[in-house]
C-alpha cells in the first residue's frame, strides 16, 4: 500500500516527505500516515526534523471534496478539531522542525509550515491562506499562528484578501526565515539541521519549550520560566561537555537526546 507520508532518519536528522499526488492535499490518508510517522519518530533519537513535499506542492490545503460532506456545525467542528490536533502534534514535537517549502503551501499546507519552528522556502514557492474566497477561515491554527508570527495587521491582510504570496514577499513579511534556490532547498535546510544537530539536543529542546511557552506570558513570568529551564539543564550534564570542549578547543560530543516524547 502506498504511503502518503514517509521519512528517513540519519545522524539524528529526520526528513519527513509528503507524497500524495497530485497536490499533497490534506486527506484522511495523508493525515493518518503523518500521525503514524510522528508516532514512530517519538521513539527515536531525533535531533531535528525537516518537513517537505514532492513535486510542485508542499501541501495545497484541504480536500475540497471533503468540505462538501460537512453539513452541520457539529460536522464542521469535528473536522476542525481533527485538523487543529494534527497541527498541534507537529508544533508539540520536542525536537526542532524545519519546513522546507518546495512549492505551493496554501491553506492547510501553510498551516503545517506555521506549526514548524523554522521555514525555508524555495524561490518558486507560493504561500497563502485563501480560505475567505471559499466562505471559510484558516481553522487549523492559521488565524492564530500567522498573527503571532507576522503580526495581526499583516495576518489580516493575507487572510482578508486571500492573496497568494511569492517566497520573496513571504520573506519580507517575516512569514519565512530564508529563501533558497529550488535545487538547493533540501541541501540548505539540511545545513541548518546539521548546525542545530551539532549542538546539545537537550539545550535545543529546552530553548524550544522556553520560547513557545513564554510567548504569551507577561515578561516577568517569562523570565521566571527562563530561569527554571536554565537551571533544569544542569542535571543533564551537557554543559560540562560543552565547557570542556571549549577549553580543549575541540567540537563537543553530546549524547543522543532522550525519546522524543519529552525533554
Amino acid at each position: 500500500m502506498k504511503k502518503h507520508v514517509d521519512f528517513t532518519l540519519q545522524d539524528g536528522i529526520a526528513v519527513i516527505t509528503m507524497d500524495s499526488p497530485p497536490v499533497n492535499a490534506f486527506t484522511d490518508a495523508l493525515h493518518d500516515d503523518f500521525r503514524s510517522t510522528l508516532a514512530t519518530l517519538a521513539g527515536q533519537a531525533v535531533r531535528v526534523a525537516i518537513i517537505t513535499g514532492t513535486g510542485k506542492y508542499f501541501q495545497a490545503g484541504g480536500d475540497m471534496n471533503r468540505f462538501l460532506t460537512l453539513k452541520t456545525p457539529a460536522d464542521a467542528k469535528a473536522f476542525v478539531e481533527l485538523a487543529q490536533d494534527f497541527m498541534n502534534a507537529i508544533a508539540a514535537t520536542p525536537y526542532p522542525t524545519i519546513a522546507a517549502v518546495n512549492g505551493y503551501a496554501l491553506g492547510g499546507g501553510l498551516e503545517i509550515a506555521l506549526a514548524c519552528d523554522i521555514r525555508v522556502a524555495s524561490s518558486s514557492a507560493i504561500l497563502g491562506l485563501p480560505e475567505a474566497r471559499y466562505g471559510i477561515l484558516a481553522g487549523a491554527g492559521g488565524t492564530q499562528r500567522l498573527a503571532r508570527l507576522v503580526g495581526p495587521g499583516r495576518a489580516k491582510l493575507m487572510m482578508y484578501t486571500g492573496r497568494q504570496f511569492t517566497a520573496g514577499e513571504a520573506l519580507e513579511l517575516g512569514l519565512v526565515e530564508q529563501v533558497s534556490a529550488p535545487e538547493q532547498l533540501l541541501a540548505n535546510s539540511m545545513n541548518i539541521a546539521r548546525e542545530i544537530a551539532d549542538n546539545s539536543p537537550i539545550a535545543v529542546r529546552h530553548i524550544k519549550h522556553c520560547v513557545d511557552e513564554g510567548l504569551d506570558l507577561p515578561l516577568e513570568q517569562a523570565l521566571a520560566l527562563e530561569r527554571d529551564y536554565w537551571a533544569g539543564l544542569i542535571p543533564h550534564g551537557d554543559y560540562l561537555e560543552g565547557v570542556q570542549a571549549w577549553l580543549e578547543k575541540r567540537q563537543p560530543d553530546y549524547p543522543d537526546p532522550p525519546a522524543s516524547q519529552g525533554l
